[in-house]
């Protein structure tokens, strides 16, 4: 069997980048930036005042305190939007808001608080030092910067960043189009009524969620029985997508169908890999569409999903971090786990005890049909292939949700 890296390694190696695209800035959030963005412009584009206040020249008011005040005549006011072109005469103070231009001559912003907020004379009670409150022009980005890399996923804030250099498209990797397929005689639709002996198919929505926060675009393929020909017919509705889950079916059960189809339609790379929960994943293509043959028990499912599905998302949109962070965690109970099969099990952080190490505790039940110990758990607790336990107090990696 693979480990957990070599398969994902596999998978990976198999796929390339989707074509580029330019989109808005109403649009890019989550996407992944295909070309470097530099800065055109100096940002800010002239010195202006942090703070509501008066523009100053920091000399004039050296030694105004609160009980010896420097008064100062005000020689005007500079206004949000306004001209960038004013001068403060030497011995005056102007008026100045947040955000608009510092007049030349002057070297600091007293803020209203330290002011009597006088308008035709203003009594200072502080002595500023030059550049307080000051933003300078250039200090955030200059023509030339490189302010976000190919292989980011944007941000609101990049796109905030996008917005102020004037950069109104953005080129980006197409959304990959993801078939999702459920399998199993004993599934129905959430919204239906289970009969006897059957379940509402749970991994169809939660793989198609996990794709849309992968960033990509999931197509629904219903369920498929437990036939190779349902199977079949299934696998070959995905003509066009990018990509193609499916749940279930990938073991070696007699109604399991799901490898053998695939490998008479395309072919199949690996089909296990040293880890709980997980172990039967098959990897392969149908007819030149990557498919990822994920596990049915509900948590396999995610857990799979999570550690390979989704960096394949990423890497098809040319996302430079493909994997989500590692941090240590100290484990707070003994954690048992079968010998020779990475683990992972569902854990909550808590806050470190002075170390700068958060503990992680375990989400009640960790089989693999009980959804509530992933719906509880904020992080994957990721315990080592060798040995069958880990005991409290050792240091394990997590990897967190959502990061």
């Amino acid at each position: 069997m693979l480990s957990v890296a070599e398969a994902q390694a596999r998978i990976i190696a198999a796929l390339r980048p989707l074509p580029i695209e330019s989109v808005g800035l109403d649009e890019a959030l989550g996407r992944v930036l295909a070309e470097t963005v530099v800065s055109q412009r100096v940002l800010p584009p002239f010195d202006n005042s942090a703070m509501d206040g008066y523009a100053v020249r920091a000399g004039d008011v050296a030694g105004a305190t609160d009980a010896t005040p420097v008064i100062l005549p005000v020689s005007g006011e500079s206004r949000a939007g306004g001209s960038p072109d004013l001068s403060l005469p030497a011995g005056t103070a102007m008026l100045v808001m947040t955000g608009a231009p510092v007049p030349r001559g002057a070297d600091a912003v007293v803020r209203d608080e330290d002011t009597d907020r006088g308008r035709e004379q203003v009594a200072v009670r502080v002595a500023a030092s030059p550049g307080t409150s000051m933003r300078y022009a250039g200090e955030d980005m200059a023509p030339g910067d490189e302010i976000l890399t190919a292989g980011r996923r944007l941000r609101a804030a990049d796109l905030a960043a996008c917005a102020a250099l004037g950069v109104a498209l953005l080129p980006v990797r197409r959304r990959p189009r993801v078939a999702v397929l459920s399998t199993g005689d004993e599934l129905v639709e959430a919204g239906e009524v289970p009969g006897p002996g059957q379940v509402a198919d749970s991994n169809g929505p939660a793989l198609a969620a996990a794709i849309v926060e992968a960033g990509g675009i999931p197509v629904r393929m219903g369920i498929a029985r437990d036939t190779a020909a349902d199977v079949r017919e299934h696998l070959l509705g995905a003509e066009g997508c990018d990509l193609i889950v499916s749940s279930a079916g990938v073991s070696v059960g007699d109604h399991d169908h799901v490898r053998d189809v695939v490998e008479a339609l395309g072919s199949l790379d690996f089909w296990r890999v040293a880890m709980r929960p997980g172990k039967p994943l098959a990897v392969g293509e149908v007819r030149g569409v990557p498919f990822i043959g994920l596990p049915g028990n509900p948590v396999s499912s995610q857990v799979t999903f999570e550690l390979f599905t989704r960096p394949a998302l990423l890497a098809l949109q040319g996302a430079a971090e493909i994997h989500r962070r590692r941090w240590p965690a100290r484990v707070l109970d003994d954690m048992a786990k079968p010998d020779g099969l990475e683990t992972y099990h569902r854990g909550v952080l808590v806050p470190d005890d002075g170390d700068g190490v958060p503990g992680v505790r375990l989400t009640g039940s960790q089989s693999s049909g009980v959804i509530r110990s992933l719906v509880l758990a904020d992080c994957l607790v990721v315990l080592p292939a060798a040995g069958s336990s880990v005991r409290a107090g050792s240091l394990v990696e997590v990897i967190p949700f959502g990061q």
